[in-house]
């Protein structure tokens, strides 16, 4: 082959390599969605192996700021093939609705963070 055909695909390679090292090894980053019931907003957040006394939640009125951290493999363990990402994690999720500041109520069951905030102006549906 072509010397600089080679060194394109050394390069090509490499980069390869990196991209698959920050997939691997990248942060933990949760995935979230917002819930209306009506009368409240429900935040529903994935935060499988985070230790409950990790987990805080900030609530400015505006956003409500989830962090935590996801643990990683117990020592004297060897990861022959990693893809779960873990570490510290924080995310700022904005109110989609106007909610009554601190009044949210958490629970958390099988790796989920259900977290229950009271809408400022409820939407009730009116029956026929």
């Amino acid at each position: 082959m072509d010397k600089p055909v080679l060194a394109r695909l050394q390069k090509v390679m490499h980069l390869r390599e990196e991209v698959e090292s920050l997939a691997s090894g990248g942060p933990y980053m949760l995935d979230a969605d917002w819930l209306d019931s009506g009368t409240h907003l429900t935040l529903v957040a994935d935060v499988p192996g985070c230790l409950p006394d990790s987990l805080t939640l900030e609530d400015d009125g505006e956003a409500v700021t989830l962090s935590g951290e996801r643990s990683a493999l117990p020592d004297g363990q060897d990861a022959l093939h990693r893809e779960r990402r873990t570490g510290v994690f924080s995310r700022r999720l904005a109110f989609p609705n106007p909610v009554i500041s601190q009044s949210g109520e958490a629970s958390l069951m099988n790796g989920v963070l259900s977290v229950r905030f009271e809408k400022l102006h409820k939407t009730i549906q009116a029956q026929d």
